[in-house]
């Protein structure tokens, strides 16, 4: 796994976009593995994004106390088969102006056009995610004992609002990463 210490940059307290270019080795796994997750143990949860473990859906976890969560699961499954690289992404608007929020989950496979995966998800009050002062880790949680993902991970990306400012970039390629990633 990968992790970079929490920052101003990554403590996203309200709209959120990630996205993430793996190869899974299992869409389906038997134990489920965080592709994306801001979380440690007891109260200290903000957020994971992970494949679930039946039927191959995705899930968007977050938090508002740092204890209690919520999740969205996609309506349709992950399209790529077992092995396969793709990207998945995942939006949370807090306040969607009706009086709930919204969840989407996407597909791309070159991470620029994107296809909606399923029906949004929507919840029936504005929420927020909890400011935790957890690392930000790709391919597990609990400071890499938590939650392992099997497969590969080519790039996984942060933004702070929907489309908004890229706050954490993980590039394996690239030789130096940027202060927040």
């Amino acid at each position: 796994y990968a992790s970079t210490p929490d920052s101003a940059a990554v403590s996203i307290t309200g709209d959120i976009d990630i996205r993430a270019y793996v190869a899974l080795t299992d869409w389906t796994p038997s134990v489920s593995g965080s592709v994306v997750a801001k979380l440690s143990s007891g109260s200290t949860r903000s957020y994971r994004f992970y494949p679930t473990t039946t039927g191959g859906n995705i899930i968007f976890e977050w938090s508002t106390d740092g204890s209690t969560t919520t999740n969205a699961i996609s309506t349709s499954v992950v399209p790529f088969a077992d092995g396969a690289a793709g990207w998945v992404r995942v939006t949370l608007d807090v306040d969607n102006g009706a009086g709930g929020y919204t969840v989407t989950f996407y597909t791309s496979s070159d991470g620029v056009t994107w296809a909606q995966l399923g029906n949004t998800v929507t919840g029936g009050a504005p929420t927020s995610i909890f400011d935790s002062n957890s690392p930000v880790e790709i391919g597990s949680s609990v400071a890499g004992v938590g939650t392992l993902m099997v497969g590969r991970v080519y790039r996984a990306q942060i933004y702070n609002g929907i489309g908004g400012t890229l706050v954490a970039d993980f590039d394996p390629t690239r030789t130096t990463q940027a202060s927040t990633s």
